[in-house]
């Protein structure tokens, strides 16, 4: 493997099928990465999916800015096991948010934050917007497996050095032609110093904490439900926490994330809404569950009671 410096662009023609696309975003990271799957929207599947890439490269150290369509990652234990990459992965969106979870971990990074996960796990990756994204390669050998092992999957953005943390990486990318061999590999390592001194303090919140925050969440959706203009970020506005430690409170705690809570409790007051005796409108119930149309609605209730509304008004008017 030659530690020569060198940077490419690459990106997706509009000349292209949208197959072909597909297809050559995935060798890219084959090639860049390692072994990956891939899932796309129907809309995506169809002709607007689209990716660009630049690449710096010295052996093992690579930082890649890329921007894509929407597309779902998952890597699996025969992926992990066809590349034998036991490092890991840094990301830092730039615009867009993906979803990433790792073991029973899972978080929402949106920018600003920093993503760490191990490479040599299963990993899955939900892009539902177009991003924009620098992920970094750490090699295994370059810092403190143990402290990295360890670390939460979302790094502490409340600590002075996570901002640095970005501010490096991002220096690192600001002008791909200017770099030396040696220039780059100092830099890039420096990079992973200051990461490993971020990791040696770096820790989750306490799972008492999570109770907690997941317990005023829910008190807090119950209690204003009714407000349609009620959103997971405000509920995480109303708890002192981000829209990332909510969601992982939630789902740590209830394995259940903010969106599908709120959900379940406003389907659980239509239910409700159902059995009221004399004339209803069921317009105005889909509405006060926060539907813009009764087939939403009827669509929604049944998966979640498995009974159509007017299944369930007979049911429960016996």
């Amino acid at each position: 493997m030659t530690t020569d410096y060198l940077w490419e662009e690459e990106s997706s023609a509009k000349t292209e099928t949208a197959a072909d696309r597909r297809e050559r975003w995935r060798d890219y990271l084959q090639r860049r990465q390692g072994s990956v799957g891939l899932g796309f929207s129907a809309r995506d599947e169809s002709n607007d999916f689209g990716w660009k890439t630049l690449a710096q490269v010295s052996g093992d150290l690579q930082i890649v800015r890329f921007s894509s369509g929407q597309v779902h990652y998952r890597r699996t234990v025969r992926d992990t096991k066809i590349d034998g990459d036991d490092g890991y992965r840094l990301m830092v969106p730039v615009r867009g948010e993906f979803k990433l979870a790792q073991g029973e971990r899972a978080e929402i990074f949106t920018p600003g934050s920093v993503a760490l996960f191990r490479w040599d796990l299963p990993v899955l990756m939900q892009q539902d917007e177009p991003l924009e994204s620098l992920i970094l390669t750490v090699p295994r050998h370059l810092v403190n497996h143990d402290l990295a092992d360890s670390a939460p999957l979302a790094l502490d953005v409340g600590r002075p050095l996570v901002p640095m943390l970005v501010n490096q990486i991002n220096q690192l990318h600001a002008d791909p032609g200017a770099w030396t061999t040696h220039d780059f590999r100092v830099a890039y390592r420096s990079t992973l110093v200051l990461l490993e001194g971020l990791l040696d303090r770096a820790q989750p919140l306490p799972e008492g904490r999570y109770a907690l925050v997941a317990a005023q969440a829910r008190e807090t959706m119950e209690r204003l439900a009714d407000d349609l203009k009620l959103t997971p970020d405000t509920v995480a506005r109303m708890c002192g926490v981000s829209r990332r430690t909510l969601y992982t409170a939630l789902t740590t705690t209830d394995d259940v994330t903010p969106a599908a809570l709120l959900r379940e409790i406003r389907l659980a007051r239509a239910r409700e809404r159902l059995s009221h005796p004399g004339t209803i409108q069921m317009s105005q119930i889909a509405e006060a569950a926060g539907y813009s149309s009764v087939r939403r609605f009827s669509t929604a209730f049944q998966r979640q009671f498995q009974l159509t509304p007017l299944q369930m008004r007979e049911q429960l008017l016996v």
